[in-house]
């Protein structure tokens, strides 16, 4: 079955369900993707229904070629982590998912902080505790939920809900382990005291393998559910972020931006390193041996189309404000922004931090406000880049990846204002491809999947800094910084 053409994905993204089916060569086959809602039933809950995910990766394989469906040799797998679906002792789902940009667990937060120190937690999870991860949603169904919590007998994040449901069998990876704040990275095992603070034991989450790992096959229902054979290899996969650093071929120093709803910034590095700065999060990778240094902003793209919108009616795409704002010389005819509309996460962690503009006249048009709302995030990428050199990790440029990468200006700006070179490589959707090199290691036939990764993405686009520019961004980064140090203590005063 190893020797069939083609590896599908489903990447459980947080709005959709992607279904790609790929070549060995990397090429895309054929692709589908299925959205899904996410409920707010009260202010700042999130919350998924895990049968959506179900119903959206069957129909989505469906609308595949049926000639290609039946020439899969293996399934690879990626979601977005930290979620929690309690399940009962008969494999049903007790309750909606709590996703990763729930924030309603913030007192359940501060109760782990209060219990174990912050240092302490970030030694031993490598997590910057906050309520994006497993822990705190954990808790919080103890106290709020405590009905559910009684009656879970597991716990599965988004990919090994799907992972259940095409198999039967729960698994996870070191992935999406190391994402809950109860996984001692380095041991590589279940926390048991954190563990026991929260309530639940090891033994309420699924056994852990390797990313690149199939322990269990396709199963006869969810076979004839997809119209794929029973018995296809179903490797774990990973995480979205450590599928789309594999899939980018980060590694080097070649850090990995990707810019979506929001941007990530990801440096994949040996082992792990001895000192962690405090505010960056450190997970295992789906490569062996190797961790993941990330920070994430809480919104960059999401801005955008709030701006398109809610100030310009929708009547802008993507392409047309990359325009305007190409027009703009550098620095925005000296308009700031900060692009903390949701917050800021890395590398500021403060939840109250808002967004704002700084310079506002009658001069300024469509094209600066756009600009500089793409040059905040710029900034606020430069900030992330300068703690890894604090860190002493080698910084050799960016790869940008993601619907900005896609972008005629971002990359521009990307280089400019952190003055590194700047690559895109040929397929930017790097989270499904790394799903793929999982499955086909799976399957015994990736070899090295870094070294595959780079051999299938090739650099398409490379952008070195324009000094010029540069020496610009320099003095806007300062002022950037300084206008957001002198608004800090007003973001702290209540409405």
């Amino acid at each position: 079955m190893g020797t069939l053409p083609h590896i599908l994905t489903l990447d459980l993204g947080t709005s959709a369900c992607k279904a790609t089916l790929f070549t060995r060569a990397g090429r895309v086959a054929a692709q589908a993707a299925i959205e899904y809602e996410t409920a707010h039933p009260a202010p700042g809950w999130a919350e998924q229904d895990p049968e959506a995910w179900w119903q959206a990766a069957q129909a989505g394989v469906q609308r595949l070629p049926p000639a290609l469906r039946g020439s899969v040799s293996a399934v690879g797998l990626s979601s977005h982590r930290g979620g929690v679906v309690p399940m009962d002792g008969d494999g049903r789902p007790l309750s909606r998912c709590i996703i990763w940009m729930d924030r309603r667990a913030t007192a359940e937060v501060e109760a782990l902080v209060r219990a174990f120190g912050r240092e302490r937690l970030h030694r031993i999870t490598g997590l910057v505790p906050d309520t994006e991860f497993s822990a705190g949603k954990l808790l919080w169904l103890r106290t709020h939920a405590p009905e559910v919590f009684r009656a879970a007998r597991l716990y599965l994040q988004p990919r090994d809900y799907l992972y259940y449901r095409l198999t039967g069998a729960a698994a996870t990876d070191y992935t999406l382990a190391s994402r809950t704040m109860l996984f001692d990275l380095g041991r590589r095992e279940w926390w048991d005291e954190g563990c026991a603070f929260v309530g639940v034991t090891p033994q309420h989450f699924p056994p852990v393998y390797p990313s690149a790992n199939a322990p269990h096959r396709l199963s006869p229902a969810a076979g004839e559910a997809l119209g794929l054979p029973p018995g296809t290899p179903v490797a774990l996969g990973a995480g979205d972020r450590p599928c789309e650093v594999l899939g980018s071929g980060a590694a080097g120093g070649w850090i990995m931006v990707s810019t979506g709803t929001t941007t990530n910034v990801s440096a994949a590095v040996p082992g792990r390193p001895e000192r962690v700065d405090p505010r960056v999060m450190c997970s295992l990778h789906a490569v062996d041996g190797m961790t993941v240094l990330e920070q994430g902003m809480a919104a960059s793209g999401a801005i955008l189309r709030w701006f398109r919108d809610t100030l310009l009616g929708g009547r802008r795409d993507y392409a047309a404000l990359d325009a305007l704002a190409s027009d703009v010389p550098p620095g925005a005819d000296g308009l700031l922004f900060l692009p903390f509309m949701m917050g800021a996460r890395a590398t500021r962690w403060n939840p109250a931090a808002r967004g704002a503009w700084f310079g506002l006249t009658e001069a300024h048009r469509t094209g600066a406000l756009v600009r500089s709302i793409m040059e905040g995030v710029a900034y606020e990428l430069r900030a992330c880049l300068d703690i890894l050199g604090e860190m002493a990790v080698p910084v050799s440029g960016i790869l940008a990846v993601g619907g900005g990468a896609r972008s005629a200006l971002w990359p521009r700006l990307f280089a400019d204002v952190t003055e590194y070179p700047v690559r895109v490589p040929a397929q930017t959707d790097a989270a499904s491809l790394g799903a793929m090199l999982l499955g086909a290691a799976a399957t015994g036939t990736a070899g090295r999947v870094e070294e595959a990764a780079r051999s299938i993405n090739p650099v398409a686009a490379a952008i070195a800094p324009d000094p010029a520019a540069a020496r610009r961004y320099r003095e806007g980064y300062a002022r950037y910084n300084r206008l957001y140090e002198a608004l800090r203590p007003t973001f702290e005063d209540p409405p």
